[in-house]
């Protein structure tokens, strides 16, 4: 219990001590320092680190490692296409040369002599297979650096808002707990009265004490999944997460759209980025054969060179007497290279780029019928999850009637305190397995959209319109009240 709690049972209760001087100053400074500590305990609590779905996404995209590792591999990615590229624009290069030389002769003394000067190549290719076909690899790499990217980005928020939905659920069971436990305490309340004044037997008291360390157990199984569930929250979005948003009074979950299976299944085994990164796979392959018969195909450049120096250096001759003259020479032509023989290492790259073209196929029909299987999974999961959250709100509106009857019936002397135990806890497991039906389902909606490749912070925030800030576990609000 909190401290302002303990303060407003003090103030209510001054008539439990009639010696304490209330009227006296010292007493009325400690309470209005109480009131204000409470105050600020309010405040705090306000703000603490509770925040929307939305909010938390904006915060995890900045945040998560996995994420932030993600976009470093696409700007990693993205540079495959300008290498590739590269291969197929002018490669100008210059080279300096300062060279002292010295020659010895048998009997003849001669002077050392410099070579210097500077050589400008440029190398232009006109017909070169192998690199076009680089440059083609390296846009087809950019392209999944970009899917994977994305890929990435929707991976996390669906990561995120199942975290979310478990938290949110963590926390109506601590909350459904509690409720449970409060209600069997006062049973086991009722029942200790009763016995002492003779209406009951022991055995009242004793299954009302049972059951309340029960509902014991079941809060401090709550409360530890609740903390785990935070702490899941926390990894994601980098800072602690003190509580989540709650359900609206209103919160209805929406009619699945479309309504048709294999329209979802379709979908999915074409746009899932998954299977749209092994097209790209085939491509490549595709193009790592074409680019392995180059091996076969002659090369084709411009070539041209320019030469400044004395002349030693122009001339590439040992002249003792040049002084300080300089010269220049060039030439400027086409290079054609045909390859005549390899070993036949032409012909083994051609077969395993084969081979590797089939095994690219054969990962994309497996991401297709993988694409396929999750969609139609998780269809399945929202669809029987939306009828079987209509069936737990029935369970829920029954099981409170059932409860206030076996109450009443207890007092009267109907009913035995067995029975308003039984009751209440099958009321606390249907409000708790509501609940959970109710998270399993919007965790199996997402789950479906991202199959298709279409999740993404409009459905958070969608998904925030059913939320209001942070409220107590609540039943179907078309049935009944807690009874708890």
């Amino acid at each position: 219990m909190s401290n302002c709690s303990r303060h407003s049972r003090t103030d209510g209760g001054m008539s439990r001590e009639p010696n304490r001087k209330v009227g006296h100053p010292q007493y009325a400074a400690r309470n209005a320092l109480k009131a204000i500590s409470c105050f600020l305990v309010v405040i705090s609590a306000t703000h603490a680190n509770a925040s929307s779905l939305a909010n938390l996404a904006s915060d995890a995209l900045a945040q998560d490692a996995t994420f932030r590792s993600a976009e470093a591999a696409w700007r990693a990615g993205i540079e495959k296409s300008p290498q590739g590229r590269a291969g197929l624009l002018p490669q100008v290069g210059i080279q300096q040369v300062i060279y002292r030389n010295g020659v010895r002769i048998p009997g003849q003394t001669i002077p050392g002599y410099s070579t210097h000067g500077f050589t400008l190549t440029l190398s232009q290719p006109l017909f070169n297979w192998a690199a076009w076909e680089n440059w083609q690899q390296g846009q087809l790499l950019a392209m999944d650096a970009d899917l994977a990217l994305a890929q990435a980005k929707q991976d996390l928020l669906l990561r995120l808002a199942q975290a979310y939905l478990a938290a949110l659920n963590a926390q109506d069971d601590l909350a459904l707990a509690i409720a449970h436990r409060k209600a069997v305490a006062e049973q086991l309340a009722l029942a200790k009265r009763r016995f002492a004044l003779g209406d009951a037997t022991i055995v009242d008291t004793n299954e009302a004490l049972a059951g309340f360390d029960a509902a014991r157990a079941d809060e401090v199984a709550a409360q530890t999944q609740r903390d785990t569930s935070y702490a899941a929250l926390q990894k994601i979005v980098g800072h602690p997460v003190d509580r989540v948003d709650g359900w609206r009074d209103d919160a209805r979950l929406p009619p699945l759209a479309p309504a048709d299976l294999q329209q979802w299944m379709d979908t999915a085994a074409t746009a899932d980025y998954g299977v749209r990164r092994k097209m790209i796979a085939i491509q490549l392959a595709s193009r790592e054969r074409s680019k392995a018969r180059a091996g076969d195909y002659p090369t084709v450049s411009l070539v041209g060179n320019a030469s400044n120096g004395n002349a030693a250096f122009i001339n590439g001759q040992t002249n003792f007497y040049t002084g300080a003259s300089r010269g220049s020479s060039g030439y400027v032509g086409v290079q054609i290279s045909l390859p005549l023989t390899d070993g036949l290492m032409t012909r083994s790259k051609i077969r395993e780029a084969l081979a590797l073209e089939d095994k690219a196929r054969e990962d994309l029909d497996d991401a297709q019928r993988s694409a396929r299987l999750t969609a139609h999974d998780a269809y399945l999961g929202v669809t029987r999850g939306l009828a079987q959250t209509d069936a737990l709100a029935s369970a829920v509106r029954s099981a409170t009637v059932a409860l206030r009857s076996n109450q009443t019936g207890y007092r009267v002397g109907v009913r035995v305190n067995a029975d308003v135990l039984d009751a209440g806890d099958k009321l606390y497991r249907a409000q708790r397995d509501f609940a959970r039906a109710r998270m399993e389902t919007l965790a199996q909606a997402l789950k479906l959209k991202a199959s298709t490749a279409d999740l993404g912070e409009a459905d958070l925030a969608a998904l925030d319109t059913m939320l209001a800030e942070h409220t107590p576990a609540r039943i179907p609000s078309s049935g009944a009240s807690g009874g708890h």
